[in-house]
């Protein structure tokens, strides 16, 4: 029996990656014409990262040069700094024109070159400098002063929506704007998951980057892919999944990438304990049963720290997912007046628990979902 195929909890690429073939062939197209920047979100585990890396490589091959860059990574203005422009100086391989620019860009956060215990160009900054905003401006510029319009670049930045939390005194939103609506020579691909501050950032006429990108929203993929997808892995393992057994994956997964994988990996663990080489449903149900078990503290301690409104609302969106929030449903699941359920939606969808999708407003975390009707969650609510 070969080893477990099913791969969560970690970037995907290869035979693990979901086919999205529409999605990337749309994503490398835009971003190889060089018409517009693209804006990608969708809520986590979605698998918008292992996509956007794998059309980097796509444009890598080419002939672009690809920069992925992880906001998420960084704590301060001083940190983006000497994050971005080691990626850029990484880029170009250690040139000394390139220690020329980025030593000339920088130089108020005091620039050192080093050659890193890997053999790679490493460049340090002093982070105990006060940034100011020609200093953003000056590692923001240094691709396209390096590209010197021969070399076309395409910049990911990922978990973009955190650039408003790096400085309370620099606005970075309109300086980033400013900067990269200039560049002619680096294209750039923004990913995001907390989805309604993306759709705020780019959808927001007074927002600096208003109607400044192509949006594409990465949905869940295509339940025929999906099943697809499933049974061949199972094959390539040399186990067989019923069609009733795959609908079970399909509706308590609801179709997102991580949640499949992270089933389909339990089930497949159920089946080669059993000795078995085909997967039921009883099999998925044990998986996922497994599966909630394991997130049961982390969704507690979730629970905690919300108000017993907010509760309530989680609870009534785990049995009936909604796109409004009429005076029929409020009543039916017991949610008060309409202002009171907006100002509970407002604080989940903001801690990332609730989403808003094409379907209406639903639980983002489908295994938390699952907890929300069980009986652990019964107890501890009363």
């Amino acid at each position: 029996m070969k080893a477990n195929p099913f791969v969560y909890g970690k970037e995907v690429s290869g035979e693990n990656f979901y086919d999205r073939r529409e999605d990337f062939e749309s994503l490398v197209a835009t971003l190889a014409g060089g018409a517009a920047n693209v804006v990608l979100y969708a809520p986590r585990r979605y698998g918008k990262t292992s996509l956007a890396k794998k059309a980097l490589g796509e444009l890598s091959r080419r002939g672009f040069r690809c920069i992925y860059f992880d906001f998420m990574r960084v704590e301060s203005v001083p940190a983006f700094c000497e994050a971005y422009a080691s990626s850029v100086y990484a880029l170009e391989r250690g040139a000394v024109r390139a220690m020329r620019r980025i030593g000339s860009a920088l130089a108020s956060l005091r620039p050192k070159f080093t050659v890193g215990d890997d053999g790679k160009p490493a460049l340090e900054l002093d982070r105990a400098a006060v940034p100011t905003v020609s200093t953003v401006e000056g590692a923001l510029d240094l691709p396209e002063k390096l590209a010197d319009g021969k070399h076309p670049v395409v910049v990911a930045f990922d978990e973009f929506q955190e650039i408003g939390t790096l400085s309370p005194d620099i606005p970075l939103e309109g300086v980033f704007r400013s900067c990269i609506q200039r560049h002619r020579s680096v294209r750039y691909l923004f990913l995001g998951s907390k989805t309604h501050l993306m759709k705020r950032m780019f959808g927001d006429r007074a927002r600096p980057f208003y109607n400044s990108a192509s949006v594409q929203r990465l949905d869940v993929p295509a339940e025929a892919e999906t099943a697809a997808f499933v049974r061949a892995r199972f094959a390539s393992a040399g186990l067989r999944i019923g069609d009733a057994a795959v609908r079970r994956v399909l509706a308590a997964s609801k179709g997102i990438p991580y949640h499949v994988q992270a089933v389909c990996a339990l089930a497949f663990d159920a089946a080669v304990g059993a000795g078995r080489r085909d997967v039921d449903e009883a099999m998925v149900d044990v998986a996922v049963v497994r599966l909630v078990d394991s997130k049961s503290d982390l969704y507690e301690t979730s629970l905690q720290s919300l108000a017993p409104a907010q509760r309530t609302l989680l609870a009534a969106l785990a049995r009936n997912p909604v796109g409004r929030f009429d005076a029929k449903y409020r009543a039916a699941h017991g949610l008060g007046p309409s202002s009171g359920v907006h100002s509970a939606l407002a604080v989940l969808t903001g801690k990332g628990l609730v989403e808003s999708t094409p379907r209406g407003y639903e639980i983002g975390d489908p295994m938390f979902a699952l907890y929300l009707a069980s009986p652990a969650y019964q107890l501890f609510a009363r």
